[in-house]
């Protein structure tokens, strides 16, 4: 009895922290008052609590299993004729069960755009009481230089890949060089990212970066981070999500062999991947839909590299994303698409996004001769760089 009571005071203080959860508290200066603010965990895109502006202050409570990063979206801009779903000020937040504070100005918060696309500026709003969200902040300061500067080259691609009106798209060289220069960057990304992680191996935010940016890096990378985390994370609910994500992206990462599915084709006829694939040449799964623009924009580039290496051995074939058979072999015919068409018509209710751990489409996976994944990005000029790699040039002029 003596020792379960000691033990229990023991526990007293964790017990207490982990009852007493978080609050965050927000302070907004500005025309927010009846304003929607609602609260989004980053490991599940569902709601998380939603309330009221009033007085300038919003406040959310709640228990998190391990410290976390949030989104904090306030609905402060009505839709228009012109925007139906206008950008909405956001605030990314790491949470941990403790008394969190924002003070910021509602009109000066950047939008869920500049999050999206690594622009959020982080001074704009001012918050206490978050020692993690700190180290973060440390963290983000010299990465988000890192990711500008890819962001900014990859700008200068789509400058090659739209010349503007009457004019023509640069040789294929131009391209390689462009994306060369994005590839650059985003090496030097991925090598900052991966030296935050060796060196801080008892982090939650280690371990939060290391499962945002996991699908930058090969199956033997990938590995070699997840075994350098300290046992501390290992062993918290964390490192079991993290282990879960390492699992789930080690399946299809660069390296690694493909995943065996099953499809049929436009005739109805069945096929699986082994049929075509690990059989001694490089093939391109291209995963589309009829509906998509930016995959049916890059057909007639796919149409141009095939006709040149296809003879060399280069084969494809188009995985449908769609769950209308109609609409699907609408756009094949339309397209003229040469190459073996498949699809199990599930679109991303089945399971196919699932293994392949994509949420967005066109994604385009080279697998090798061996069977294993060599890119998981061949499109555009990447696409002609590695055939010029794989097969030689065979562009002639245009090159």
């Amino acid at each position: 009895m003596k020792k379960n009571t000691l033990l229990l005071l023991a526990m007293l203080p964790c017990m207490n922290a982990l009852a007493q959860g978080y609050t965050i508290t927000g302070h907004l200066k500005g025309n927010g008052e009846g304003k929607k603010v609602f609260l989004r965990s980053g490991n599940n895109p569902k709601l998380a609590d939603s309330t009221i502006i009033r007085n300038g202050t919003f406040e959310f409570r709640g228990q998190v299993d391990y410290p976390q990063m949030f989104d904090i979206t306030i609905m402060k801009n009505e839709p228009t004729e012109k925007e139906k779903r206008p950008w909405q000020p956001l605030i990314p937040l790491f949470v941990e069960n403790r008394a969190i504070t924002l003070n910021a100005e509602l009109d000066s918060i950047d939008t869920q755009l500049q999050v999206y696309t690594n622009k959020f500026d982080h001074s704009k709003v001012r918050v206490t009481g978050a020692p993690l969200y700190d180290q973060y902040l440390a963290f983000s300061k010299e990465y988000d230089v890192l990711q500008k500067r890819s962001s900014e080259a990859f700008d200068g691609y789509i400058a090659y890949l739209n010349p503007g009106k009457d004019k023509e798209k640069g040789p294929v060289s131009v391209g390689i060089a462009a994306v060369d220069k994005i590839d650059a960057a985003r090496k030097n990304a991925q090598d900052h990212l991966a030296n935050y992680i060796r060196k801080n191996s008892s982090s939650y935010v280690a371990a939060y970066v290391f499962k945002r940016g996991m699908s930058a890096y090969t199956v033997d990378e990938i590995n070699a981070l997840w075994a350098g985390f300290s046992p501390e994370i290992k062993n918290s609910a964390a490192g079991k999500d993290l282990q879960e994500a390492v699992a789930k992206t080690t399946k299809t990462a660069i390296g690694s062999p493909y995943a065996e599915f099953a499809f049929e084709d436009k005739d109805g006829k069945p096929v699986k991947l082994s049929d075509h694939v690990g059989k001694g040449k490089y093939v391109l799964l291209e995963f589309w839909a009829s509906w998509c623009g930016p995959c049916r924009a890059d057909i007639p580039h796919l149409k141009e590299v095939y006709e040149l290496y296809h003879p060399a051995g280069f084969e494809v074939i188009s995985i449908s994303m769609d769950d209308s058979k109609e609409k699907w072999l609408k756009a094949v015919d339309e397209e003229k698409m040469k190459w073996l068409q498949v699809s199990d018509l599930k679109a991303f209710q089945g399971d196919l996004s699932k293994l392949y751990n994509f949420n967005g489409i066109p994604t385009c996976v080279l697998i090798g001769p061996d069977g294993k994944i060599v890119t998981r990005n061949m499109r555009g000029s990447w696409m002609d760089k590695r055939l010029i790699t794989m097969y030689g040039n065979k562009f002639g002029s245009k090159y």
